[in-house]
């Protein structure tokens, strides 16, 4: 009979150790090492201290001659600190991974499975392209009606010519001359007093980039440059053109004149930019050395600018400076290495905490995954303090001013807390293995602490509340939000079209239709300030288009969310709570009507801009058609409605959806009970409706009849629908819902 240590399962028995030789671990560092000196072991040691070899001082790591076993002792060990540790305490960090060791219920694993996806891979004669599951374009696939609709259009559309940015290949790595020297770069700047308010203008800007560059010392290093050019660095010099390129940016997106005899401010921005992309190179960028990360971050902003639509290319260029940083050390705080001036160090963190947010962004913008690895790095957020606390001659740093006091790295500070818990989302959703509801319950909690810890002068607030601030800080608060809201859109996403007839998750699925909600509304509020006699129309150039990027996902949301009304509702509702729900839905077709007059607006300037009008005409058209009582094709088009989002609710100024919160059904009707009897007694009137104008849609286009979403259309209509109109009938506790507030 088998003893009860026997019966134990081997998995939970401590490891044992293994037998044989003592492993004798290296204490010297290799150089003490290798010259058989005695080392006293320190960070730099004395030796390597004295020869000046600060930086070659490095510890061999213990070499483990049992793999196998030492995984295990790791595992258990792990496991247990996790068991132990609370998850309220839990702190916002990047780069560790979550694995709490719990025991799964068969309902949960399931779960699991049907969440992970694989993404989504779009493929046609050119070659394929691969976005993550959280990207607009893999929403727009989940959706019926647009299924397919983007990629009908052909690749060798192009836009109107009255597009400015032309070529969009980057200029640091297509298109550069065969060799320029020195002296013909400092020819090509112009006049000093032209440069001198180029310059000026840059840096009255408020740019969040412009905390890269310490401006006293920058202002001293320019001086000295008039003084003596030829004794410039050429990746300073790559600076000073990069400055310039932004400059002319600025002036032409205010439409101001610019200064001096520039010429055409296009020619003026492009040839700025190809001379910063040429000292790049003649100074050999992919060697370290001072000013080439800074230069080559500027240089990323100048293409970022070029166009509206998201680039490929800057993701490329992001991961080529990810490992030019990490080669120079940018990864790594300075607290580790004493040959590093305290003024260094801070402008180390500066830099690497702009690459780092920079990189998690625009990877998830084109739907890649991010190229930094956050277990690799430490470098810590940089001091919240102004360029005039510290310089040069600063042998320790002061202490930081409160987060409450706004300095040029306030922002960046407080948005590195939000982008982290962002990239833990992203890296969550895009598990290949899926992700545990639970895990996105505490993803969402750290969410929470991470928006409400921002400082009460970077909080959204409305326009009105806002006239007597600069556009700057506008934006930044502005940013932030999206950024917040963002983040709950992905974490809840799925929860959209996975299990939407499972009440657990109706807090995930009433989350992500507000979070979409709110930024389409904020959509409608910048727009409205870009225009002529807007607070933003001088500084429009502040929307980007990792800001579109945003407006897109929201957008694609919510039709996600109206296909889901407009196939199912009529099959799932009975007649004392269709009022609610049909409001529901119409709020949303209101919703994506001003989404779509905004869109139409930039369509002939942005490819993104034209799909999204596209798409969003079809899902309005879809839902009008699907209406009750809709009188079909008689209807007005959806482009001759172009309401203003402010005018949806005169008395309140806000959407419709906004801190709306679900109704309960009448009659004390559970939402399950109500399930159970529409599955027995399907409605199909909604399946003849969709199905009839289908065929009209073939009859009347034969040639542009999507067979893709004529197939999904037909799925969609099936016997069981699994849509329960969560947001018309639940009620949750004011509290869950009080942290979402557009206040807080």
């Amino acid at each position: 009979m088998a003893s009860s240590s026997e019966r134990r399962d081997p998995s939970m028995n401590p490891p044992s150790y293994d037998e044989g030789r003592r492993f004798r671990p290296q204490l010297s560092c290799t150089y003490c090492r290798q010259k058989k000196l005695k080392c006293d072991r320190g960070h730099p040691c004395d030796n390597c201290a004295k020869r000046n070899q600060s930086q070659s001082c490095q510890y061999a790591n213990p070499a483990v001659r049992n793999r196998t076993a030492q995984a295990r002792r790791v595992t258990y060990s792990g496991d247990i600190a996790e068991r132990n540790q609370s998850a309220d305490s839990a702190a916002i960090r990047v780069g560790v991974p979550d694995n709490d060791g719990r025991q799964e219920d068969l309902s949960a694993r399931t779960l699991l499975q049907e969440i992970g996806t694989p993404g989504t891979m779009h493929g046609d004669q050119m070659g394929t392209r691969w976005f993550d599951d959280t990207h607009w374009q893999a929403i727009m696939d989940d959706i019926a009606e647009l299924k397919g609709c983007t990629d009908t259009q052909s690749r060798s559309e192009s836009l109107p010519d009255t597009v400015e940015e032309g070529n969009y290949g980057l200029t640091l790595f297509f298109g550069l001359s065969p060799s320029i020297n020195r002296s013909d770069l400092l020819a090509s700047l112009p006049a000093r007093p032209v440069v001198d308010r180029l310059v000026s203008r840059y840096f009255n800007t408020k740019e969040p980039i412009l905390m890269v560059l310490h401006i006293p010392t920058f202002y001293r290093e320019y001086t000295q440059f008039w003084e003596n050019q030829q004794a410039a660095p050429v990746a300073w010099i790559a600076l000073l053109f990069n400055i310039l390129c932004y400059s002319v940016s600025f002036y032409q997106r205010a439409g101001d004149a610019l200064p001096g005899s520039l010429g055409e401010p296009r020619r003026a921005r492009d040839s700025f930019r190809t001379r910063a992309a040429q000292c790049l190179v003649l100074a050999d960028y992919t060697r370290p050395g001072r000013y080439k990360i800074e230069a080559l971050l500027l240089y990323s902003g100048t293409e970022f600018m070029r166009t509206r639509d998201s680039q490929i290319g800057i993701s490329i260029l992001f991961g080529v400076i990810v490992k030019l940083a990490m080669h120079t050390g940018y990864h790594r705080d300075s607290k580790h290495y004493q040959n590093l001036s305290a003024f260094e160090g801070e402008m180390r963190r500066r830099a690497w905490a702009l690459i780092w947010q920079v990189d998690h962004l625009t990877s998830f913008q084109v739907g890649l995954p991010r190229t930094i690895s956050d277990s690799q790095c430490d470098a810590g957020l940089p001091h919240n303090l102004l360029d005039e606390d510290f310089d040069e001659t600063t042998k320790v740093l002061p202490m930081p001013r409160p987060i409450t006091e706004r300095t040029p790295v306030t922002y960046t500070i407080m948005k590195g807390r939000l982008v982290s818990v962002f990239a833990r989302i992203v890296e969550k959703t895009n598990l290949t293995g899926g992700v545990m509801h639970e895990d996105v319950t505490q993803l969402d909690k750290h969410l929470q602490d991470a928006h409400t810890s921002l400082p009460p002068v970077l909080r959204i607030r409305t326009m009105n509340m806002s006239i007597t601030d600069p556009p700057d800080l506008i934006m930044q608060r502005y940013n932030l939000e999206l950024l917040y809201q963002k983040a709950r859109c992905v974490l809840h996403r799925r929860y959209l079209t996975d299990y939407r007839s499972d009440l657990r998750y109706a807090y995930s699925r009433w989350s992500c239709v507000d979070a979409a909600t709110q930024i389409i509304r904020h959509q409608s509020d910048l727009y409205d300030e870009t225009l002529p006699g807007g607070q933003l129309y001088k500084d429009r150039w502040y929307i980007s288009s990792l800001t579109s990027h945003d407006f897109l996902l929201a957008a694609m949301v919510l039709c996600l969310e109206l296909s889901w009304k407009t196939t199912s509702d009529l099959q799932t509702l009975h007649a004392g709570s269709i009022s609610s729900t049909l409001k529901s839905r119409e709020e949303l077709s209101k919703i994506l009507e001003t989404s779509y007059s905004i869109w139409t607006t930039f369509s002939e300037t942005s490819t993104e801009a034209r799909k999204a009008s596209k798409a969003l005409a079809l899902m309005l058209q879809s839902a009008k058609r699907n209406r009750p009582g809709s009188r079909g094709r008689g209807e007005e088009s959806v482009g001759d409605q172009r309401p203003r989002m402010r005018n949806v609710n005169h008395d309140t100024g806000r959407l419709p959806l906004e801190n709306s919160q679900p109704q309960m059904f009448l009659h004390g009707e559970t939402q399950a009970d109500e399930a159970s009897k529409q599955s027995a007694n399907p409605d199909l009137s909604g399946m003849a409706e969709s199905t009839s104008m289908a065929i009209e849609d073939m009859m009347n286009n034969p040639e542009g009849f999507d067979w893709n979403a004529w197939d999904n259309q037909i799925q969609h209509n099936s016997w069981e629908s699994t849509d329960e109109t969560w947001m018309a009938s639940l009620a949750p506790s004011d509290s869950q819902f009080s942290m979402f507030s557009p206040t807080d």
